[in-house]
């Protein structure tokens, strides 16, 4: 049994005070917390490393592994974006742990691993430890998908009780991690990538939020797309890539998100920086 949050909340001296309106809001209020905010970065560099990188041999880095490192990096660097909402409360995390969504293959649909301390752990070592989980579902011979297997036999019905009660209590108290299924509790941010074959061009991008108080951060990266900039004067072609992010303004300011999107957009733009081993840092 573990407990992913530290057992005092934030004071009131912590916590912005336009962040606390929306903390407090009544429900007949119907305010909306939520903030979408899109960029896009230079991509030839990141995709020149990682080309590199796999050219070289070992396990091979995709711009998946990129940003959840990227984004480790960017919740050390700001440990206050590392929070979740529980009652009327704000609590951080004890270490960093990253949702990563993928599409389960053997099941035909989404699914969700986590990887923790990607702030201390090299590209190569997430990767790793990403293909392990992949390899784990593919196979279905790993503890989780024997309890999401157990999980889809629950008849519609109690399935909703159980979520309901669940809920509640996920979002009302301090609650341990007690099971497998409950580590996807263990981390506030979420990554996608959605730069594979087939995706269109992505302008905007607000995902869905997952029925868990601790998703409190989204990050999702866009396919790569050519644009034509000027540089000394005379037309060049880049490869631009765009990154969206969806935070709780409960917990942060647009202020705060767009730091800490600018940190993880000049992490992938430079990504020399990915390859900082932890005894480094």
């Amino acid at each position: 049994m573990k407990w992913p949050l530290v057992s005092r909340p934030l004071s009131n001296a912590d916590i912005p005070l336009y962040n606390r309106y929306y903390l407090h809001a009544p429900k007949s209020s119907h305010v909306d917390p939520v903030i979408v905010m899109g960029t896009e970065f230079e991509a030839d560099a990141l995709l020149a490393f990682l080309q590199q990188k796999n050219r070289a041999g070992g396990t091979i880095l995709t711009t998946a592994h990129a940003l959840i490192r990227a984004t480790g990096l960017a919740l050390a660097q700001y440990p206050d974006m590392n929070t979740r909402v529980v009652g009327r409360s704000v609590r951080r995390f004890r270490d960093i742990s990253i949702r990563m969504g993928f599409f389960h293959r053997k099941n035909n649909e989404i699914d969700l691993l986590l990887v923790t301390s990607p702030d201390k752990k090299s590209i190569e070592d997430i990767a790793t430890e990403v293909w392990r989980r992949l390899l784990e579902a593919a196979r279905g011979n790993g503890g989780r998908d024997r309890d999401l297997a157990r999980m889809r036999k629950v008849p519609a019905f109690w399935f909703r009780q159980m979520m309901r009660v669940y809920g509640f209590l996920d979002r009302h108290f301090h609650l341990p991690a007690v099971s497998r299924l409950d580590e996807l509790r263990g981390g506030s941010a979420m990554v996608n990538d959605l730069s594979h074959a087939g995706m269109p061009p992505l302008r905007s991008y607000k995902p869905s939020r997952f029925a868990d108080g601790s998703d409190s951060i989204n990050l999702t990266l866009g396919p790569a797309e050519t644009k034509l900039v000027m540089r000394d004067g005379a037309p060049a072609e880049v490869k631009v890539m765009p990154l969206f992010m969806r935070a709780d303004h409960r917990l942060a300011d647009a202020y705060q998100i767009g730091r800490f999107l600018g940190a993880v957009r000049e992490t992938l733009q430079n990504p020399e920086r990915l390859a900082i081993t932890p005894a480094a840092q």
